[in-house]
């Protein structure tokens, strides 16, 4: 049996550590890669959704569906040409999930992505953003009470630091009133579903050992079809709105003007949807759903100064010291959670337990024996 994890890194020979090494510094240089480009791509899909809408195109969920349409295309395509292949099982066929398992994500991905896109149009950029900083503790609460995934003190610590900066944030947009009820019920369907996604993410991938390529293109079928239902209910129909998109096909000069404008800001939502999409199964495939959630840190800095310069009238002065004050109470907690996430995983004692053993109950290591001996039970 061969040892995985922390300890194993104290059982290679010199020879194998230098090479150890390589790997752990070309697997951190891609995570920071992915990173980087899930920050930039998440950024840019709230400014592309916000002036689709801004523009006379107030469907997000039909404006998701055309992202489903558009990366389920993009797979169809580069398949045919031999660009791209799925993973393969031993007999050669194609590896997929089954159809249940494709629903399964496909409802939670389409509940994450429309009712944030819904969130997005009712409140402003900042409480939107503010929303995905809100799954990082809904996600460690269904990891440890669903999927029985546990951690450390110093990290719940940290994430609480963090959820403290996201209420305080919200309360201030509260009382700005720049969140009403409607915002607030978009607001929770959208941090509930996009938690089941993301730990969906990881979960699936490991559990039919695909890749997220294969992954995305897997359910993507599924997106599109169950996306076109929601979006007819919802927006086909005179629900939500005071017109609807066949209203909107019929005459679309009428509700967007500068229809070229929309259009353009449309391609670049399906673009930047496909990216935010692999970014995402990648990096919560080799870090988790958590450590992914902790990423929009930066994504919330950034999305926030686009959101105040590119829709001021969305913010007020109250609104905006609200969003600083709180994101950065949000930042210092993410930071730290990066911190103690690392050491933990690591299997390393953090500053806490170097300095202050006796506030510790269970140091890091002992977590680290009972992970490996979990692991090697199940081998």
């Amino acid at each position: 049996m061969s040892a995985s994890g922390p300890l194993a890194n104290h059982l290679l020979t010199p020879a194998e550590k230098p090479k150890a090494a390589e790997s752990d510094s070309k697997a951190a240089a891609v995570i920071a890669f992915f990173c980087v480009l899930s920050v930039l791509s998440s950024v840019f899909i709230a400014i592309c959704m916000k002036s689709v809408m801004e523009t006379g195109f107030p469907f997000p969920l039909t404006v998701s569906w055309i992202a489903y349409v558009f990366t389920w295309l993009f797979y169809v395509v580069i398949k045919a040409t031999g660009f791209w292949k799925p993973d393969k099982n031993k007999d050669g066929t194609d590896k997929s999930m089954p159809a249940s398992e494709n629903i399964k994500v496909a409802v939670a991905s389409i509940g994450s992505i429309s009712f944030m896109n819904l969130c997005l149009k009712v409140n402003t950029v900042a409480i939107y953003q503010i929303c995905k900083f809100a799954t990082i503790p809904v996600t460690l609460t269904l990891q440890y009470f669903v999927w029985g995934k546990k951690t450390n003190s110093r990290i719940l610590v940290s994430l609480s630091l963090l959820l403290g900066g996201v209420i305080y944030s919200s309360m201030k947009s509260f009382d700005a009133g720049k969140m009403g009820p409607l915002g607030v019920a978009f607001a929770v369907i959208a941090v509930g579903s996009t938690s089941v996604y993301r730990i969906f993410q990881e979960t699936k991938q490991k559990e039919w050992g695909i890749g997220p390529e294969t992954f995305q293109a897997s359910m993507a079928g599924w997106q599109a079809v169950l996306g076109l239902v929601a979006c007819f209910i919802i927006e086909g129909l005179p629900v939500e709105n005071s017109h609807t998109t066949i209203e909107w096909i019929q005459n679309p000069t009428k509700y967007s003007p500068q229809l070229y404008v929309t259009l353009g800001w449309l391609l670049g939502v399906c673009v930047a949807a496909l990216t935010v999409n692999y970014t995402s199964m990648v990096l919560i495939g080799k870090t988790g759903p958590v450590a992914y959630a902790v990423v929009g840190n930066a994504k919330t800095v950034l999305t926030i100064m686009m959101g105040i310069i590119m829709f001021p009238k969305d913010e007020n002065a109250a609104s905006i010291r609200g969003d600083i004050i709180g994101c950065s109470i949000g930042l210092i907690g993410g930071i730290f959670y990066a911190y103690f996430e690392l050491c933990y995983k690591k299997g390393k004692p953090d500053f806490v337990e170097s300095s202050c053993g006796c506030l510790v109950g269970k140091k890091v290591a002992d977590w680290t024996a009972e992970k490996e001996a979990a692991a090697a039970s199940k081998a």
